[in-house]
């Protein structure tokens, strides 16, 4: 009865720390340069016709090269849970890459949000970030 009761204490141990939790991918917005000092910093309202500085940190790499970076406003006129797309580019990272940066200008006040997708995967992003204009 012992054993059977050291069992069930131990096989769970083993199973939660045996296995390695794979960290996400995740967006970084600023209205300044991105650099190692402020990347923890959280900013989400910019001014319009300002640039916006954004990374997307991939801490264990990326599985595929090809991406799709996705803005997109929130709009209560659309059919597409209220959402329409903006801008779209296609970006191809180097796979082992854990830092990808860049910037963009949004013209008009508003949320918005911005989107990552793999190229095979077009449907579920994979990385996102909302945030608004003013």
């Amino acid at each position: 009865m012992k054993k059977l009761a050291v069992l069930f204490l131990i096989l769970p141990l083993i199973l939660l720390c045996g296995f390695k939790n794979r960290e996400k991918p995740f967006v970084i917005l600023s209205s300044g340069s991105i650099i190692n000092d402020n990347i923890q910093r959280i900013e989400r309202t910019f001014n319009s016709k300002e640039r916006i500085n954004y990374a997307l940190i991939t801490p264990d790499g990326l599985k595929y090269g090809g991406v799709r970076m996705q803005i997109s406003s929130q709009n209560q006129k659309t059919s597409n849970w209220g959402f329409s797309v903006i801008q779209s580019k296609d970006l191809y990272i180097d796979t082992s890459s854990k830092i990808y940066k860049d910037y963009i200008f949004i013209q008009k006040p508003g949320n918005y949000i911005i989107q990552f997708f793999y190229l095979n995967k077009k449907n579920y992003p994979f990385a996102h970030k909302e945030f608004t204009v003013i």
